[in-house]
């Protein structure tokens, strides 16, 4: 018998990792003949084909609202967050107490899960604690379900996030080749991609430096493709950052919010795929990257490492690691020197990660299994 499962979640359609891992496990437990209804917090009423109501919400409040009136009204038998650790703890204090049944009523206990990253090591008792309470805690990568276990949690679970490999493909030679000439690449230039927010975390400079560094000894021309939000006001002013590395003539911006058909055109266009991160709680494009064929080089941080391991990829060693003030969690910070190293040797394919094996990979992790992954644990709750 199916649930009635109430979700909390980012659902904004330019950018969100979480709607894009939300929306394919959804679709398939509601296959499962579960009903579930979202507080999709930024959502903005988009037309959509969801097996699964989508309610529109500003902000936390609002979703805590609606799920407020949801709890009461519809007595749904799970509660699922899918947001970062710091919003888990405080929505659970907020909805926790809603969860309570009187002594005389006789209805099962509303169940609460949480589906989560981990950004990085480690994962700090105050984070933890809220997750103690928790019925079923799903870490999206499995550094994170490892410090978990490390605290001394036990009700936690790997969900292994999908990837759509038919969006997702490698391209012919002839399609890259039009796609550079309507991109207006050079067809023998070196061409590097990132897709990422323009945040701190993210660590954009290091491409951009790495990208300078290696205009001076490669004999070729240089693309470097950024899909990121220009305009963010807690980000780098990367126009300004690009004329300062000298490499204005060789950076291409692009807006994210693209259709996945453009984006793909940007993968299928470039000879590289770099996130050079300092912390990830797993990496969707690096996967999306991975199922284009495109070689992969990223930092050796967080579950960069378990995507990238056994030559799937090029991890990038870090130049020095620290503290971060958000969880007390590691911040690795790559070598761009190595790097640029590295990119140079992959140009040259003096250096190749096995692009077969990381095919291989991605094309193993479709959304069958982890969704009957997170069907048998509500089983398992409700002891069915």
């Amino acid at each position: 018998m199916g649930k009635k499962i109430l979700v909390i979640t980012d659902f904004d359609s330019v950018g969100s990792g979480y709607k894009h891992v939300c929306t394919p496990l959804f679709t398939k437990l509601a296959e499962m003949g579960h009903d579930i209804k979202v507080a999709g917090m930024m959502y903005r009423g988009e037309e959509n084909w969801f097996p699964f109501s989508v309610i529109p919400a500003q902000n936390v409040q609002e979703a805590v609202g609606i799920c407020t009136n949801l709890i009461q009204l519809w007595e749904p038998d799970i509660v699922l967050v899918a947001l970062d650790l710091p919003i888990q703890k405080n929505l659970y204090n907020k909805l926790a107490p809603m969860f309570t049944r009187k002594k005389d009523d006789t209805r099962p206990s509303i169940k609460y899960i949480a589906i989560t990253p981990l950004e990085n090591g480690p994962l700090t008792m105050s984070w933890a604690i809220p997750l103690f309470q928790m019925d079923a805690v799903f870490f999206i990568s499995e550094l994170g379900k490892r410090e978990a276990e490390k605290v001394g949690l036990s009700n936690v679970e790997h969900l292994r996030v999908g990837i759509d490999t038919a969006s997702w493909h490698p391209a012919t030679p002839e399609e890259k080749f039009k796609l550079r000439d309507g991109l207006g690449i050079p067809q023998d230039a070196f061409v590097i991609l990132t897709v990422a927010d323009n945040q701190e975390r993210k660590n954009l400079w290091a491409g951009v430096r790495a990208t300078s560094l290696l205009k001076k000894v490669l004999n070729k021309p240089i693309r470097y493709v950024l899909v990121t939000r220009m305009e963010n006001p807690y980000g780098w002013n990367l126009k300004d950052l690009v004329i300062t590395e000298g490499v204005k003539d060789e950076c291409i911006f692009f807006e994210r919010g693209m259709s996945n058909k453009d984006l793909w055109g940007l993968y299928a266009a470039s000879d590289v795929y770099l996130q050079p991160s300092k912390a990830e709680g797993l990496g969707l494009p690096v996967l999306d990257a991975m199922a284009c064929g495109v070689p992969v080089v990223a930092t050796d941080t967080g579950a960069l490492h378990e995507l990238l391991e056994d030559n799937r990829g090029i991890l990038c060693p870090v130049a020095y690691s620290f503290t971060d003030v958000w969880g007390n969690s590691t911040r690795d910070m790559i070598d761009t020197i190595k790097l640029s190293d590295r990119l140079f040797n992959i140009s040259g394919k003096t250096l190749e990660p096995d692009v077969d094996k990381s095919l291989e990979y991605v094309r193993e992790r479709n959304w069958d299994a982890p969704a009957k992954h997170f069907d048998g644990v509500i089983r398992k709750l409700f002891n069915e």
